[in-house]
C-alpha cells in the first residue's frame, strides 16, 4: 500500500487598499474575457502586492522540509507500520505515526505531494488575504502539521490494521487538510466582497459606494457557514459513490446521512441569512478567476483524493485530513460569530 498519498489532491483583515481599488474600478472597464496575458498580469500583481518574506514563508518551507527528509538517509524507517497495536504502543510507533506524513516512497510520490501543496496554497493563500485570514491561514497550517499526521495514522490503523501490515507514508493527509481549509476560506473571502446594491440577492450590510460611478455598493451577503453545506454535500458523494478499491466500499447509508445534514444546514442558513449570492457580483475579472480556480481546485481535490481512488491510496488518511482541515477554520468562524 502506497500509504497516505493519492494521485491528485487535488492577517487580521485583507488589505483595505486592495478592496478600495476593487470598489473604485468601473465594471465597464473590465474586459469581456480574460486572456492569458491578463491572467499573468493578475498573478504578477498579486505576487508583487505581498511582501517577499510572506510569500516565501507560505511556498518554501514545507516543500523544502519534504525534500530534505527524502534526501536524509534512513528515513524510510520512519514509515508507519500498520502491524502496530496502537499509535501509543511505543515511542518509536508514536514517532513514526507522526513522521510518516513527511516521508515518501519514491521521487514521484514526493513530487506529486509537493505539486499538490503548491496548487492548494496558490489559491488558498490569496483567498485568505481577501478574507483577512492571513494569520488564521498560518495558524491553521501549524495545527494541521501537528495534529493531522497523528489523527490520520490512528484512523488508518483502526480501519486497515486488520487488512494489511503495509507501511503508510506521505503528505497527502496534510494536503487534504488544506483542501478542507480551502472550502471554508472560499466562502469567507466571498463574504468579504462587495457588490452593486441594486442587484438582487441576500440581505447584506452596506459596503460604501463605487468611487468611479458613485453607485452604492453592499456586502455580498454570503455566510461563510455555507461551507458546511458544501463539505457535507461532498462527503455525501464520497460515501455514496464506489471508490474503485475494495478497502473503501460505498456506504450509501452514511452518504444519505451527510446529504440530510447538508439539506438541514442549507435550510437553516436560508431561513437565517437568506439565499447566498455567488454570481453577478460585479467583481474584477482577475478576482472572479481566482474564485473559479479555487472552486475548481476544491472539486478536483475531492474527486482525486476521495472519490476516484487509485489502488494503494490511503483514502482514510485523506478523509481524516479533509475533515480536520474543514473543522479548524469552521470552528473559528462559529466562535467569531458568537464573540
Amino acid at each position: 500500500m502506497n500509504g497516505r498519498d493519492a494521485s491528485g489532491a487535488g492577517g487580521r483583515r485583507a488589505d483595505q487598499g486592495d478592496r478600495r481599488a476593487d470598489a473604485d474600478r468601473d465594471p465597464g472597464d473590465a474586459p469581456d474575457g480574460l486572456s492569458v496575458r491578463d491572467l499573468l498580469r493578475g498573478v504578477l500583481a498579486a505576487v508583487r502586492s505581498r511582501p517577499t518574506a510572506e510569500l516565501a514563508l507560505v511556498a518554501v518551507p514545507i516543500p523544502a522540509l519534504l525534500v530534505a527528509v527524502a534526501l536524509l538517509p534512513g528515513t524510510e524507517a520512519w514509515r508507519f507500520s500498520l502491524a502496530a497495536d496502537g499509535v501509543l504502543e511505543s515511542r518509536t510507533t508514536l514517532w513514526t505515526a507522526f513522521a510518516s506524513s513527511f516521508v515518501h516512497t519514491n521521487a514521484s510520490h514526493l513530487a506529486d505531494n509537493v505539486v499538490n501543496y503548491w496548487l492548494l496554497v496558490a489559491v488558498a493563500y490569496p483567498l485568505s488575504v481577501i478574507a483577512g485570514w492571513r494569520r488564521r491561514f498560518l495558524y491553521a497550517a501549524v495545527i494541521y502539521l501537528a495534529v493531522v499526521p497523528l489523527a490520520s495514522a490512528a484512523a488508518t490503523l483502526a480501519v486497515l490494521g486488520s487488512v494489511t501490515d503495509a507501511p503508510a507514508a506521505g503528505f497527502s493527509d496534510v494536503n487534504n487538510a488544506l483542501l478542507g481549509y480551502l472550502v471554508v476560506v472560499w466562502f469567507a473571502a466571498l463574504a468579504s466582497e462587495t457588490g452593486p446594491a441594486d442587484s438582487g440577492g441576500a440581505d447584506g450590510a452596506e459596503g460604501g459606494t463605487d468611487g468611479a460611478s458613485n453607485r452604492p455598493r453592499r456586502r455580498v451577503g454570503v455566510d461563510p457557514r455555507w461551507s458546511a453545506v458544501a463539505v457535507c454535500g461532498s462527503l455525501a458523494v464520497v460515501f455514496a459513490v464506489p471508490s474503485g478499491v475494495d478497502y473503501f466500499p460505498a456506504l450509501p447509508a452514511v452518504g444519505a446521512l451527510f446529504a440530510a445534514v447538508a439539506v438541514l444546514a442549507a435550510a437553516a442558513l436560508l431561513a437565517g441569512s437568506g439565499r447566498p449570492r455567488v454570481v453577478g457580483l460585479d467583481l474584477p475579472a482577475p478576482r472572479e478567476l481566482l474564485y473559479v480556480c479555487g472552486a475548481s481546485v476544491a472539486v478536483a481535490g475531492v474527486i482525486g483524493s476521495l472519490v476516484v481512488v487509485p489502488f494503494g491510496s490511503n483514502v482514510y488518511a485523506h478523509l481524516v485530513g479533509y475533515v480536520v482541515g474543514f473543522s479548524v477554520p469552521f470552528l473559528a468562524v462559529i466562535a467569531g460569530d458568537r464573540a
